[in-house]
This record gives C-alpha cells, sequence and structure tokens, in this order.
C-alpha cells in the first residue's frame, strides 16, 4: 500500500534499518576450515521429522591422506589423484606431497568408500586413508536452512545442527535421535510452492513459515533459493541466507491486525465506530494517503479490508507511544524469535520519537522484524488473544505450553472476524480456499533505495500473514517474496502461495477443502 509523504518522516530511523539489515543477514554463517589439529570423531545424533523421516545422519567415511617421505614423485602422484579429484590444486597439492618435515598430510577430507576403492586402485606409494564420520542429509535441499550443516570435524555451523547441539551431542551419546517438528510432506509442499512463485515473480528471495498455532510447533520453514545441505561449500551466500529467522524487513500492513486489536483492547474505539476516510491524512506535514479509495464511513473491517494507512495512523495515535511499545514488545515483535537456529536476528525497533513514527509504526514502517517474529505475533490470533512462541523440537502430546496473554478473547474474535473479511472481499482474496475458511492480512512495504534516503517503489516486500481454519483457528502460515517488482503487492504474489499451500497439505492436518470446479 502506498505511503504518501510521511515515508520521508522515517528517515532518521530507517537510515538504520537499510545497510544494517543486509550486513546482519549474512553474518554468523562461516564455512570455516577444520577447527581442530587431527580428526575427532564427535558423536551426533540422527535427526528425524515429527513422522520419523531421516533429516540427518553420521556416515563412515575418509580422509585422504599422504606421507611425503613415502611418495616416490610428488609430481607424478599429484597428477595421478587430480583424475579422481580435479578440484586438488596441482601447485598446493605438490608441495605439501613434498613437505618432509611432517609425517602426515590431509590432502582431502570426506572420501566414500566408492572413492577410496579407486584411489586403492592407483597403486600411489605412500597414499593413505584416515577414518571419520561425515554429517549427511539425505533429503538434499528439503528444509536444508532449518537443519544447517557441520564443517568436515562435524562442528555446528548453522541452522537446528547448531541451536540444538547440545542436545543433539547428548542424543548422540545416548544412541536415540533428536525429533523435530518439521512434517516433510508439509515442508516439501511449501517449498515448491516458493520456489514457484518466486521464480514467477522474479523475486530475489523469498521465505515461509508454517506452524502450530497452539503449540508454536513449526511444521514447515522454508527459504528461497535453495541449497544443498550435502553441499553448503559450494552454495552461494544468497543460497544459504536464511531469510525466515535472519532476514530483517519492514513488515507493512500485516501489523495492522495489531494496530486494530490494541485500539479495541485500550477502548480508544469500538467496532461500531464510523471513519471518514477519504481524504489524505495529515501529520505536521507529512501526508498519510491509501493506496486504493475506502468507503465513506468506514468501520475497523473496512480498514482492514481495504489495508487503509488513513485509519491504522489514527487508532495508532490514540494509542500514542508508550502503549503501542508495550504490546509490540509482548507480541515479540521488538526482540529476536526463539527458534532453535544457530542464529535469530534481533529486530532494528528504534523507540517511536513523535507523532509520525507512532502513525507510521501503527501501518507497518519504523520497525524491521524477521518472518518468524511475525508468525509468533499471529499465535495471538489462535490463542484467544495468547501468545505462543515457536518452536522446531516436537512436543509430546501432554507437553505444557507457556502463553503470554495480550488481548481479551473477544478482542481477538472480533479481530479474526475482520480478517477473513480480508480474505473474502478485501485484499487478500487471491489467499482464499472454498471450504478451508482462511483468515489473514497482506502486507507490501517499499524497501529503501540504494541512497539508504527515500524508497524506491520498485523494490517491493510482498508478504501474506494468515490464520486457518477462521471459524477455529489452529495454524499459522507466513509468506513472503522479497523484491517481487513494482506493483507487486502482498495479495498477488504472496497470497495465492498461501492458497496452493493449503490446497495441499490440508489434508495432513485433518482439515477438507472443497474441491476444485472441473475445468472447460
Amino acid at each position: 500500500v502506498g505511503t504518501g509523504g510521511v515515508k520521508e518522516a522515517f528517515q532518521g530511523n530507517l537510515l538504520l534499518l537499510a545497510g544494517r539489515a543486509v550486513q546482519l543477514a549474512f553474518s554468523g554463517d562461516p564455512l570455516a576450515e577444520p577447527r581442530r589439529a587431527g580428526i575427532v570423531s564427535i558423536p551426533r545424533a540422527d535427526i528425524i521429522d515429527r513422522n520419523g523421516v531421516l533429516l540427518a545422519t553420521t556416515v563412515r567415511a575418509f580422509a585422504l591422506t599422504a606421507e611425503p617421505r613415502r611418495v616416490w614423485n610428488a609430481a607424478e602422484t599429484a597428477d595421478a589423484l587430480r583424475t579422481l579429484f580435479p578440484e586438488l590444486d596441482r601447485a598446493t597439492t605438490i608441495r605439501r606431497l613434498s613437505d618432509n618435515s611432517r609425517q602426515l598430510v590431509f590432502l582431502r577430507r570426506s572420501l566414500t568408500p566408492s572413492q577410496r576403492e579407486q584411489v586403492i586402485a592407483l597403486g600411489l606409494g605412500g597414499i593413505g586413508f584416515e577414518m571419520e564420520d561425515r554429517r549427511v542429509y539425505p533429503q538434499n535441499t528439503l528444509a536444508a536452512h532449518t537443519l544447517g550443516f557441520t564443517d568436515v570435524d562435524l562442528n555446528p555451523l548453522s541452522g537446528v545442527e547448531r541451536g540444538l547441539d547440545e542436545e543433539i551431542r547428548a542424543a548422540g551419546a545416548a544412541g536415540r535421535p533428536v525429533q523435530l517438528s518439521l512434517d516433510v510432506r508439509m515442508q516439501f509442499a511449501l517449498e515448491e510452492e516458493l520456489d514457484v512463485a518466486a521464480r514467477a515473480s522474479g523475486a530475489s528471495g523469498g521465505s515461509a513459515i508454517l506452524l502450530n498455532g497452539r503449540t508454536g510447533e513449526v511444521y514447515a520453514l522454508a527459504s528461497w533459493p535453495r541449497y544443498d545441505a550435502n553441499a553448503a561449500g559450494s552454495a552461494s551466500d544468497a543460497a544459504r541466507r536464511d531469510r525466515v529467522a535472519g532476514d530483517l524487513h519492514e513488515l507493512g500492513s500485516t501489523i495492522k491486525p495489531f494496530t486494530v486489536a490494541m485500539a479495541l483492547q485500550e477502548e480508544v474505539t469500538t467496532s461500531g465506530e464510523l471513519f471518514d476516510l477519504t481524504r489524505p491524512f495529515d501529520i505536521d506535514g507529512s501526508l498519510i494517503e491509501d493506496h486504493d479509495p475506502v468507503p465513506a464511513n468506514a468501520t475497523l473491517r473496512d480498514i482492514l479490508a481495504h489495508s487503509s494507512n488513513i485509519g491504522a495512523s489514527r487508532l495508532a495515535l490514540r494509542l500514542g507511544s508508550a502503549r503501542q511499545r508495550s504490546y509490540l514488545e509482548r507480541l515479540g515483535l521488538t526482540s529476536p524469535a526463539s527458534l532453535e537456529l544457530g542464529r535469530n536476528q534481533a529486530p532494528i525497533a528504534p523507540h517511536a520519537r513523535g507523532r509520525r513514527d507512532v502513525a507510521g509504526l501503527g501501518f507497518g514502517y519504523g520497525l524491521a522484524a524477521t518472518q518468524a517474529s511475525l508468525a509468533g505475533a499471529y499465535t495471538v490470533f489462535t490463542n484467544n488473544g495468547a501468545r505462543v512462541a515457536p518452536t522446531l523440537v516436537a512436543q509430546a502430546p501432554d507437553a505444557e505450553i507457556e502463553r503470554t496473554v495480550i488481548f481479551s478473547p473477544d478482542v481477538t474474535r472480533q479481530v479474526n472476524a475482520y480478517l477473513r473479511a480480508v480474505v473474502t472481499s478485501g485484499t487478500g482474496r487471491a489467499a482464499d480456499v472454498p471450504g478451508l475458511a482462511v483468515a489473514g492480512k497482506t502486507g507490501t512495504a517499499e524497501k529503501l533505495g540504494p541512497d539508504t534516503a527515500t524508497y524506491d517503489e520498485s523494490r517491493n516486500f510482498s508478504s501474506f500473514a494468515g490464520i486457518f481454519p477462521a471459524n477455529d483457528p489452529r495454524f499459522v502460515i507466513v509468506v513472503a517474496l522479497d523484491d517481487a517488482g513494482e506493483g507487486a503487492a502482498g495479495g498477488q504474489v504472496a497470497a495465492p502461495v498461501v492458497a496452493r499451500t493449503l490446497r495441499r497439505i490440508a489434508p495432513m492436518l485433518g482439515l477438507r477443502v472443497e474441491p476444485r470446479p472441473p475445468t472447460r
């Protein structure tokens, strides 16, 4: 949605958001060289999904070694090895094979048994092997960002490998697996639909998360582009980038339902209040405008269904900075998500400094958070107003779930009805799935341009945050596409991903949808 002249008013706060979000997105994910001399076996447990499907395991492998004093001809030996491993640098290999000051040198790690047999067949003097363990991800690209990877010495570098490192080691020593909340069937559907949408829209990146809003269990977590966790070293930084818990973006209009809920909870408005939103809203010389016209005598339902910046701004100003900040904190939008990953990026959440900042926060500008944090906040709409922290660990049926009460059940039911209207008659119609009753909110946030001083209308962060089924909401889904292009609003590019994904996974959740009408 358009934000009018007020966008420039946020530049003081948002200059901080500019390069910082990109810088942080790439930090903390080194592809390290071995950290210890020699090879040390570290017991790491298998990782399985909620249904027992193997996601990560440790297998026996071999390191290619040489005893320089026993190598007959360093150049000929190097050339022979390079017929099997062309990635070996010839000059470096010759130098290492000629280094008689060392008793043993390591030439290559993680050989398979087949590769070992091929080396043996060469009959090279002084060439040998050391047994080692190798971490393998049988599902290849599936859930790679969530699982993460280790280095050649099995030191965890990212994902749950790093976030649950202690648990994985303890489980390995005890001979049992670590069970995640992921469901590979839902993971596959979500990744596939995100991939199709990202390619079709020309997006630079994409993210999606599906979770049980009652327990916080994450069923699927997807970043795009994808990479193979078995070949993390050959993947680009962009491919390895975790865009769900590691990328920061201003949330756009997906924050408006919270603004409406805050206003109702604090009794600064009522469900029956009518608003005149036909003219731009002037705040200290900055104009706030709506992208599309909103009907005269608009209701709270209309503010959300038509994504009114003006309406959300007016409600935010009635709340004031202190109350608004308190709610944002309790919703988890000013602190990192709690997912058991190697890194949960902290949001950039400066305090509102004036009326324009408060208004901007009301419709989604001035705070940059992750999609994981947003999904956690949306659990309030599945728990009668209480927030649940997302988790990647499978929960026992009798597990005690910690809930933070934020809104009353009555306020939550009202806002849920408005969110359903967004899908039935508002900006989110493309997310509708007949028979499933999806509710949610679209979001389209313009990104700062290369000069970090103004917003670029051709660069959008387009998203949809939803709950389902609306009559008894239990699940949360968030989908976002980065740099989808000018005019690619959340309702146009993200909402359809939600609809296609939910059609596929509804039966897995015990939910029914109406069959598609036959094509003519």
